[in-house]
């Protein structure tokens, strides 16, 4: 019998062949034999600096999983940018009474606005995703798959591992493994919730960010002294023009009116 990090190589080669297929048959996202060189950009919910207004937002996807002789049939699902994909073995989610399949939701979504961050020493890499399954069409959720399939994720920068959050309020590692490309890494699918790639590289820090503050600093106190210099000349010209004389204070007022009064 195969052990069990033999059954998982096993399951992500084909899942890599799968995701191979996919992106190179039109679906949106790069063929993952292809070099660096000729992927397309990732698309990310919430860009970097560096990518600016090239980026192409991901939006949600559905994919329906019908059943067939009591049980799901054996399903590709993959985001609407091709960067998850999930590969479901047959009979991966049993058939439920009055249903007539099962909808498989993902949706990209921003790392850094969610409750939890990776722990130390990982930082995302790319978009989280949710997956979201659910029994049609009575929109029962299905709390877990009866055979594991597995997910594979294509991240921006070199892969380490794959997180998994059923809430979005604590992360876990999942067993992950690169698949024949460093931004490449796959892992067991069990259940629904959320997905994160992530890597060990520090991130990309705006060169540009700190001079631009100092620019702006700089601009503030010039124009700041610009402005003090103006109101000192335009004071300067009212006393040399003879203006209107200064209002005595209130005290002076009062020594005036206590003088007369004697």
């Amino acid at each position: 019998m195969l052990s069990k990090p033999l059954r998982l190589g096993i399951l992500l080669a084909a899942a890599y062949a799968a995701v191979l297929l996919v992106t190179a048959t039109g679906h949106p996202g790069p063929p993952l034999d292809r070099g660096p060189g000729f992927s397309l950009p990732y698309r990310w919910v919430k860009a970097p600096w560096y990518v600016g207004s090239y980026n192409v937002t991901p939006k949600p996807s559905l994919t329906v999983i019908p059943f067939e002789n009591g049980a799901s049939t054996l399903s590709g699902v993959s985001s609407e940018d091709s960067r998850l994909v999930l590969n479901l073995p047959k009979a991966a989610i049993p058939a439920r009474a009055g249903d007539t399949g099962v909808l498989a939701s993902i949706t990209p979504i921003d790392p850094k606005k969610m409750a939890a961050q990776p722990p130390e020493g990982l930082r995302p890499n790319g978009n989280a995703y949710r997956v979201e399954l659910s029994y049609m069409p009575s929109k029962e959720a299905v709390p877990s798959v009866a055979v594991p399939g597995n997910v594979v994720m294509v991240v921006p920068d070199d892969a380490d591992t794959i997180l998994y959050s059923a809430s979005g309020k604590g992360w876990e590692k999942l067993d992950s493994h690169l698949l024949g490309d460093p931004t490449s890494v796959g892992s067991t699918f069990e259940k629904a919730g959320y997905y994160l790639g992530t890597t060990t590289l520090p991130e990309y820090k705006n060169p540009n960010k700190k001079s631009n503050q100092q620019t702006l600093g700089a601009v503030f106190v010039t124009v700041a002294l610009a402005l003090t210099v103006g109101l000192f000349a335009v004071a300067g010209r009212r006393r040399r023009s003879g203006g209107p004389p200064a209002q005595p204070t209130r005290t002076v007022r009062k020594n005036v009116r206590k003088k007369k009064k004697r």
